[in-house]
């Protein structure tokens, strides 16, 4: 498995029914990094509305970091997000 394919496996997605995104009918949604003991930069699309934004996010999750990105529901529409691309680095 090359090490991208194991960066893009460490990443896990969180739910949590948090109050605000379940008034809408959603949950709000995140990832984790699994991995024990490496770094993950992952880079992640954002849906809106079936619709891919320009909004590109680069997020550096260290070992068991998570991070929150947001509702799967709006007051306008669905969103969700895609992991497009991950890698293993090196951190201080």
């Amino acid at each position: 498995m090359r090490s991208a394919d194991d960066a893009l496996a460490a990443i896990e997605w969180l739910q949590e029914a948090d109050s605000q995104c379940v008034q809408q009918g959603g949950v709000l949604r995140g990832l984790r990094n699994r991995d024990s003991t490496r770094t993950v930069q992952v880079w992640i699309e954002r849906w809106y509305m079936d619709v891919r934004t320009a909004d590109r996010g680069k997020h550096v999750l260290r070992p068991g970091e998570e991070r929150w990105l947001g509702c799967t529901e709006t007051r306008q529409g669905p969103q969700r997000w895609e992991a497009i691309e991950a890698r293993f680095i090196d951190t201080p």
